[in-house]
């Protein structure tokens, strides 16, 4: 069996949008669509993907993110293009889902990932030492991370794995910021979004809804990490 040996198409926005209004019956013969409905379309497109940030943490959007302490400093503000003290110069984690610290030839020893609501209920007190614990808390624009206690001095180096967002869809050749499985979950998603704007009867658009619904479930069943769950009586009588 000959095949292509390549792995590398991918789709833009001007073939996603001119998929999903092919969908609609929008577009045929090889017609292209009015700069008005891209516009529109383009909008909807990126509601679209942001919304699907909160399907949860798929393994192919989780990076991580290095940086350093700094003496007597607990709050560190995450953003893009920031400096200067008690900032970091990353994306804006949606979430972190793990984190460790570093220091000198002592590595990966994990930290507590804390709510806000329990990492306020830490004694605060002047007190610096060798932080054990980790609050997140992100923004519109920005994101907070708080360690406790307070870093005694700037040996301590910490890593945090971490939720990235989608990037969004700007310019007509812009590639989708997905792994090619996701691409029918976001044609037919695209389409079910756009279908009132054309008009398409009710039936229609409901048949278009489930489509849409069915492709988003068989990506989000692949996107996941695979792992084993183990379980154990409790031999303690506390629960």
């Amino acid at each position: 069996m000959s095949t292509s040996g390549t792995y590398t198409w991918t789709m833009n926005l001007q073939s996603l949008v001119n998929a999903a209004l092919r969908k609609l019956a929008v577009l045929s013969g090889g017609s292209t669509p009015e700069t008005f409905e891209v516009t529109n379309a383009t909008e909807a497109l990126n509601a679209l993907i942001a919304g699907f940030q909160a399907d949860g943490m798929p393994i192919w959007k989780l990076d991580t993110l290095y940086f350093d302490t700094e003496a007597g400093n607990p709050l560190y503000t995450i953003g893009q293009g920031l400096s200067g003290p008690g900032t970091v110069n990353n994306v804006v984690p949606l979430k972190i889902i793990q984190a460790w610290r570093n220091q000198g030839t002592v590595k990966n020893v994990p930290l507590n990932i804390y709510t806000m609501y329990n990492y306020n209920l830490l004694p605060q007190t002047a007190a610096h030492g060798t932080p054990v614990t980790l609050a997140y808390q992100p923004e519109a624009s920005v994101g907070y991370l708080a360690l406790w206690p307070a870093p005694a001095d700037t040996s301590y180096q910490i890593v945090c794995k971490y939720q990235k967002p989608f990037t969004d869809m700007l310019n007509l050749w812009d590639q989708v910021d997905s792994p090619r499985y996701r691409y029918e979950a976001i044609i037919h998603g695209l389409a079910s979004r756009l279908s009132r704007e054309y008009g398409i009867p009710v039936q229609d658009r409901q048949e278009l809804k489930q489509e849409a619904e069915m492709f988003h479930q068989q990506a989000l069943s692949f996107g996941t990490e695979e792992g084993s769950l183990y379980l154990q009586p409790d031999t303690n009588g506390k629960w």
